[in-house]
């Protein structure tokens, strides 16, 4: 057993031994215990005796005894089953809480002259005390850890089960840190939410010097309401009942201005609170490497981005502005029912710890709940996500139905779960109201009491009946924060999740070198895609490229050309092996310089929601509309640009849908050429565009290709013949590499696809001459339909 776990158990011993001495020392004041035992036992009366006091300490100490024997003994399965018993125990302390109280009540209304002894406070408040700290001390007892001696319990083990053991072992120390990682996960509270307020603090100080005069303000109305009462309905006094009235509007007046000033300035800290998120979350989720983003939906990204911030900070800067409002209501109004009445106070307090325990249920399930609905949420958004984005491809299917009742699918997940919260929230509310209503009988039953027995005015009996109603509403918006924080904290998680992330990839490179030269080199890389770790695209690849040379990458698809692409930009990292650049690692340059230097046009350009010119210069931070025009004409794109009606400043709509392909392809291309670039990346540039279109992007490509390192990669022959070099790679190896006049004469895998493509182009070729009829056919159809005329 570790040291913390002995120092743990000692500790409670410890304090369950203070319990039980400390509570028999007063029960006896001191004086003999067992006659003192013995007398109560044989003239036993329930508001004569603090018996049932001493029985409680006895009860708790020993319940806790049980337990530090059960863990020490029982050190895998103790803790979990006292873990089980926590509730149990925790009705019993709530039910020693309240019997304490009621048993103060009765002695103070009996042994009225005791209320001056020590003794009499003294025991009451141990036995109050204890009753809080006993359900803690037995929750510490479940945390202690399972730890045994694992070197002696593997001596008497065969050497046969070893392994059995180990494997034993193994699961139970990843079941632990399982369990471990659960936890941390809990962890994320309402606190963490606040430290993200700190730049804050100048503005919520003010809002709560408002909150503060507001709600200080509000707690004065029902002592003035009683004095108005006993002016008007007991004293009969004018004077009285109209300086009353006349300090309540004065106090209503300031309480309105400071609680409107409250709300605005709280309002504002929402605000910034909302915008700092998301930018630590945006800026998050692009640092991240692009292996997250194919494992990651970007339904979930957009939600967390979305409905989950949003969440966090709208509910955690209401709920703590409801929360400090309340609490400080709640003290106040506390401190006028001490002074109004001690024994109505202590008749309030007797169900406090049943409003805790409620809530604290309550509010643990509702986390799990709204965790479950962000969840949900997320699942729907994806499916949103991805019909939006594809609507063309919906269209073209006529499949909205489906699509529709897909959705509905997803949401109908959600709305069970808002069912079970909205049940859940039923049952505590019914909860609630029965106890408020139950304390508000007790009240005037024991206050009507007091007030006959001349113990209480009947003005400060109203006072004391619009305090505890105030204390109700108090204690019930405070169990509203808790549900919403809970909320706020099952959001939390998923965004806390994203910002705490570390990318597996960091571009933490310094190297900008003044030139470069744009020698690129493969040195045995082993790869596979983090989504398919076990999977290995490329094995044992090596090649080189060197400066101004023109090398196409082909083969059949899947084979990891563009996986060779992917580690030249440095979206992912090999597992083995290197890829340099100018003879040094590409993980050593800048993310900025690297790829200002490596430029990229790929199959399908991404262009965006912005103009022409925005989008060619695209991540550039100087450039000049002069330099938009140089790259454009350099990509045969300045001709079309200038035809359209807004020319350079023409939007090109979401994804760039106001362009044809070949439009796409031609500003990427331009985008790609701005930079300058030492090195350009051509993935399947100008597969799927139309005859012309290729030409003009063919001819816009080779015309910048000079000076330049360039990779091709792409099937059509067209593309591939003009390279200096050629390198085939198949199922991640490279299996040749040469010209295109060499690898035609070595007749092996690229000659084989030349082949194919050629016997494919003349059967195209064929089909085209086929289908058109001849001119014999054209005259024999003409005399028959003249004949049948």
């Amino acid at each position: 057993m570790t040291k913390k776990n002995i120092y743990t158990l000692f500790f409670i011993f410890l304090s369950t031994s203070v319990d039980i001495i400390t509570t028999s020392i007063l029960f006896c004041h001191a004086d003999q215990l067992v006659p003192r035992l013995s007398f109560d036992l044989k003239h036993f009366h329930v508001t004569q005796s603090v018996f049932e006091l001493w029985v409680f300490g006895a009860i708790r100490s020993c319940i806790i005894t049980g337990g530090l024997v059960g863990v020490i003994y029982n050190r895998d399965l103790g803790p979990k089953r006292i873990e089980k018993s926590s509730i149990v125990i925790g009705v019993l302390a709530v039910f020693m809480w309240a019997y304490s109280l009621v048993k103060m009540l009765m002695f103070s209304e009996v042994f009225a002259d005791d209320l001056k002894q020590p003794w009499f406070w003294a025991i009451f408040s141990w036995s109050l005390l204890f009753s809080l700290l006993f359900p803690a001390q037995w929750r510490t007892l479940s945390g202690v850890s399972p730890s045994g001696d694992k070197k002696t319990e593997s001596k008497s083990v065969n050497s046969d089960e070893e392994p059995l053991v180990r494997d034993e072992e193994a699961n139970k120390q990843n079941d632990e840190e399982k369990k471990k990682k659960k936890e941390q996960k809990k962890s994320i509270t309402v606190w963490r939410l606040i430290k993200f307020s700190t730049p804050d603090i100048p503005i919520l100080l003010v809002a709560f010097i408002f909150m503060t005069a507001s709600s200080t303000a509000e707690i004065f109305t029902p002592w003035f309401t009683g004095q108005v009462i006993q002016g008007i309905a007991i004293e009969k006094s004018q004077s009285k009942f109209t300086h009353a009235i006349i300090i309540m509007g004065l106090l209503a007046a300031a309480s309105a201005l400071c609680a409107g000033l409250r709300g605005g300035f709280f309002k504002v800290a929402m605000v910034r609170l909302n915008i700092r998120i998301r930018n630590y979350l945006f800026l998050s989720i692009l640092n991240q490497e692009i292996g997250f983003f194919d494992t990651t939906k970007t339904g979930d990204i957009t939600s967390r981005l979305t409905s989950d911030v949003t969440t966090m900070s709208d509910t955690l800067s209401l709920n703590v502005n409801v929360f400090l409002r309340s609490l400080i209501k709640s003290l106040g109004v506390i401190v006028f029912m001490v002074r109004l009445s001690w024994r109505l106070t202590v008749v309030t307090l007797i169900g406090l710890p049943i409003i805790m325990g409620v809530s604290s249920v309550y509010g643990q399930y509702y986390k799990k709940l709204s965790s479950s609905v962000q969840d949900s949420l997320a699942k729907a958004n994806e499916v949103a996500e991805e019909v939006v984005s594809s609507m063309r491809t919906v269209r073209s299917f006529a499949n909205e139905s489906d699509e529709v009742k897909r959705y509905d699918i997803k949401l109908q997940v959600t709305k069970k779960l808002k069912m079970k919260e909205a049940f859940a929230y039923a049952g505590y509310i019914w909860s609630n109201e029965l106890f408020a209503l139950s304390l508000i009988v007790a009240t005037l039953y024991y206050g009507g009491h007091l007030v006959v027995n001349d113990a209480l005015t009947g003005g400060s009996l109203v006072s004391f009946i619009l305090y505890q109603m105030e204390l109700g509403f108090a204690l019930e918006s405070i169990s509203y924060v808790y549900s919403g924080l809970m909320e706020s904290v099952g959001a939390s998680e998923k965004v806390f999740e994203f910002i705490d992330r570390k990318p597996v990839i960091r571009h933490n490179g310094k190297l900008k070198p003044a030139t470069l030269k744009g020698h690129l080199e493969f040195k045995d890389v082993v790869f596979s895609y983090p989504s398919r770790p076990e999977t290995e695209v490329l094995k044992g690849v090596s090649f080189k490229v060197e400066p101004g040379e023109v090398v196409a990458l082909v083969g059949p698809s899947g084979g990891g050309k563009s996986s060779c692409v992917n580690l030249l930009e440095h979206f992912y990292e090999t597992k083995s092996g290197q890829v340099l650049l100018d003879g040094i690692d590409i993980q050593q340059y800048d993310h900025g310089y690297l790829h200002e230097k490596v430029s990229l046009v790929g199959q399908e350009p991404v262009l965006y929601a912005r103009s022409i010119k925005e989008n060619i210069a695209y991540g550039l931070d100087e450039w000049t509309i002069e330099d938009v025009e140089k790259a454009a004409q350099l990509a045969n794109a300045h001709d079309f640009i200038k035809d359209m009606a807004d020319g350079y400043d023409t939007q090109t709509g979401e994804k760039g849908m106001q362009l044809s392909g070949g439009q796409k392809q031609r500003v990427a291309i331009a985008r790609a050429i701005i930079r300058d670039p030492a090195v350009l990346l051509l993935d399947e540039a100008t597969s799927a565009l139309d005859a012309e279109s290729e030409f003009l992007v063919q001819e816009a490509l080779y015309k910048n290709l000079s000076g330049r390192s360039v990779v091709i990669i792409a099937h059509r022959l067209s593309t591939v013949e003009r390279a200096n070099r050629i390198i085939f790679i198949n199922k991640g190896e490279v299996v040749e590499q040469g010209t295109h006049a060499e690898l035609i004469q070595a007749g092996k895998k690229y000659a084989k696809l030349v082949q194919r493509q050629i016997l494919a182009l003349d059967l195209g070729m064929q089909e085209d001459l086929s289908s058109k009829p001849s001119c014999a056919q054209i005259t024999a159809e003409t005399l028959a339909r003249v004949t049948t005329a």
